[in-house]
């Protein structure tokens, strides 16, 4: 190395610096010099690690504070880093950032050098240029935002955008799209102002483009430390190796396993094919769990079990036992929401805290149901990520549909039209008259939300922002069924009432501490608590019913993974057997294919209205059982393709794949008697394919 030793092991500030880390950890952290990669699994510290490793580099002499930038994906996160860091007591002060505040803080130093401009603005939301376009094209300005952010993501101009955006959920036909994309770009260079993800790309250009710039910035900056790298995206990865240069003093962390954010543009490519860009790289493997106990992580394990054997991080308790994972199938929702109530006042008076609780569930729109339950049952939550449900903007826009609609009463006093609330029906009116056969408040809020929020109960728009309105006036149709059904006598102008006065409450958000957790799936990753129920296990939930492809289910598997690995000690999973659509009626419900397999009391294939659902990828020529087999099958042949750089017909092809699943040979004398499975698929491949016709277990 170049830079001269300022500190060395012997130093007071790191006498015992690796003393407590398992060998796993402290393997990492000896590993000074990159490339290092760090595959960490849920609970197993990789904070820690990399906090002791970025350390004992400053310790051994290899690197000084000031030539080390260690890269987040949250504020919070780097917030994190610089205090673990500073606890060291080590000379000198590490650089802990994000992408963006990192990129920023390069473009303002170099800016100019590489343009005679002004730097231009940052511009604090897309939604500001992009509302006037969506106004005319009738579609969510979010959604816009987020298609060119997925399109900026993957480098791609409005072009490229266009050969590249086939088949996406996307607002707009892929054409059209590019033609907003394109505009958007003119109007931000008419305004001299940047966003966010133009940071990535002009300190990209700037580093690589400007040689000065880069001698400057790599004599700075030596050494570097990325966490979450499953979520990197292509521009961030493009950064980052202009940061590099030539230079492999790079040490990744990150989890494969725990990888769901696709649909912003992050790959877990980089990740796993770490080896593959940097040879000769060292990759340790951190499998022992400090958060779980045994009973959760055994569960745990079998969530993945589609993952190539040889592949998976087998997660190593180091906590005592504990009670075991609770699988409750509820006749319907609302049996759900009574039982769920239930164990948590059991856990709160059983000494758990109300802040080391959370019910994680799929989509923002199961919020309501939970908000209303623990609010009835004296239990203070927060909803994490936002206001509760009647905070949200289509929510307030419909109960002003449903007001005028119905003339119910205004918060700020009167009873417009006469109407109010009669919870006791007229005794005058004889039974059998017009007013006794007033049409549903059901059927005339979604009449009212069709006719004034363009709202169809059976079409659910494009676009992740507009499916997401679309579900949340779902939930409060569903909402208005229920207030319905429980006061037979209220007209819609009744249950406008109750609905408003609900939404004037408010609902007072106590110190996190002091309460319940409500929160979706996805927010849940990077948290943990003593105790998490995951609800709403159920086919179209989890997986969600837009999940149609093989890789979009693993995308949903891996998002259960997360909520099951967020549990410390108590762990409950619950669906209904029956549920009540949009449309107001009550239909079946199966539970989630992630279910079976995972331990006692879990759905079993053979239980009465537990048929497994399959995907939509599988064979109509094969039984049930064996679709499931095929589609097992299917994903492990995906992501060893993956591994091995090759295309999935080269592990065997669909023809093989069919004869696995309905033979299920036992045995590798078995294997080869089927069809395109030879003695060379059999060395390589031949323990995978066995223990996955064997099944989960």
């Amino acid at each position: 190395m170049t830079s001269a030793p300022t500190s060395t092991p012997a130093a007071t500030w790191a006498r015992g610096l690796l003393d407590g880390l398992n060998p796993a950890q402290r393997e990492a952290a000896e590993a000074v010099e990159g490339p290092v990669c760090i595959l960490a699994g849920a609970g197993t510290g990789k904070t820690r690690t990399i906090t002791h490793r970025i350390a004992n580099q400053v310790a051994a002499g290899v690197a000084r504070p000031d030539e080390i930038l260690a890269v987040t994906f949250t504020d919070r996160a780097a917030g994190e880093l610089r205090q673990r860091l500073a606890a060291f007591g080590m000379p000198g002060r590490i650089r802990a950032a994000t992408f963006h505040s990192a990129a920023w803080a390069q473009l303002r130093h170099f800016w100019p050098r590489v343009s005679d401009r002004r730097l231009p603005e940052v511009l604090a939301s897309k939604l500001r240029l992009l509302i006037p376009m969506a106004r005319r094209l009738r579609v969510q300005a979010s959604d816009l935002a987020a298609e060119i952010e997925w399109a900026k993501a993957r480098r791609l101009d409005p072009e490229g955008y266009a050969r590249e955006a086939a088949g996406r959920d996307a607002p707009l036909a892929p054409r059209d799209m590019a033609e907003v994309y394109a505009r958007y770009e003119d109007a931000k260079r008419d305004a001299d102002v940047i966003d966010f993800d133009d940071m990535l790309a002009l300190a990209t250009d700037a580093i690589s483009g400007v040689e000065a710039v880069a001698e400057e910035f790599r004599g700075r900056y030596r050494f570097f430390t990325v966490d979450e790298f499953q979520d990197v995206n292509p521009a961030q990865s493009a950064l980052l190796a202009a940061w590099l240069g030539d230079s492999e003093q790079l040490c990744v962390v990150g989890d494969d396993d725990q990888t769901i954010y696709r649909f912003t543009g992050a790959t877990p490519d980089y990740l796993t094919g770490f080896h593959r860009r940097f040879r000769g790289a060292r990759r340790v493997t951190l499998t022992q769990n400090y958060r779980s106990t045994p009973e959760i992580l055994d569960l745990a394990n079998r969530v993945l079990w589609t993952k190539p054997a040889s592949l998976r991080k087998r997660l190593a308790p180091t906590r005592p036992a504990g009670p075991a994972p609770r699988f409750e199938a509820c006749d319907d929702e609302r049996d759900e929401r009574s039982a769920v109530v239930a164990e948590i006042r059991a856990l709160l008076a059983d000494g758990v805290t109300p802040g080391e609780v959370a019910i994680c569930y799929r989509i923002n729109a199961q919020s309501a149901d939970w908000e209303e339950a623990l609010r009835e049952g004296g239990i203070a939550y927060v909803v994490r990520g936002g206001g509760g449900f009647f905070a949200r903007p289509e929510i307030r826009q419909a109960l002003g549909a449903l007001r005028r609609s119905s003339g119910s009463a205004d918060l700020d006093g009167g009873e417009p039209g006469g109407s109010g609330r009669s919870a006791t029906p007229d005794p005058s009116v004889p039974a059998g008259t017009v007013a006794a056969r007033a049409p549903r408040p059901h059927r005339q809020a979604e009449r009212a939300l069709r006719e004034q929020l363009s709202y169809h109960p059976k079409r659910p728009p494009a676009g992740a922002a507009a499916r997401e309105r679309w579900e949340n006036l779902g939930a409060l149709l569903s909402l208005v069924e229920r207030l319905g059904g429980e006061q037979p006598s209220w007209t819609l102008a009744d249950v406008t009432t109750e609905l408003l006065t609900r939404a004037a409450a408010g609902h007072d958000t106590p110190d996190e501490a002091g309460a319940v957790t409500l929160l979706t799936l996805h927010r849940a990753k990077g948290l943990e608590f003593d105790a998490v129920f995951i609800v709403g296990c159920e086919e179209g939930l989890l997986p969600i019913t837009y999940a149609t492809d093989d890789v979009e289910v693993e995308d949903e598997r891996r998002l259960f993974y997360v909520g099951v690995t967020r549990a410390r000690r108590h762990l409950w999973l619950s669906w209904a057997k029956t549920r009540v659509g949009r449309s107001g009626r009550t239909a079946r419900r199966r539970p989630s294919r992630f279910l079976y397999g995972l331990g006692e009391g879990a759905p079993s294939k053979s239980g009465a209205g537990t048929t497994l659902a399959l995907p939509k990828v599988a064979a109509p020529d094969l039984t049930a059982e064996q679709q499931e087999v095929a589609e097992r099958l299917r994903a492990w042949r995906r992501e060893r393709a993956k591994a091995d750089g090759s295309p999935a017909f080269v592990v065997f092809n669909d023809r093989t794949l069919h004869a696995l699943a309905q033979s299920r040979p036992r045995s590798p004398e078995e294997l080869l008697g089927v069809h395109g499975f030879g003695p060379a698929k059999l060395v390589k491949y031949g323990d995978d394919v066995l223990s996955l016709l064997r099944g989960p277990g």
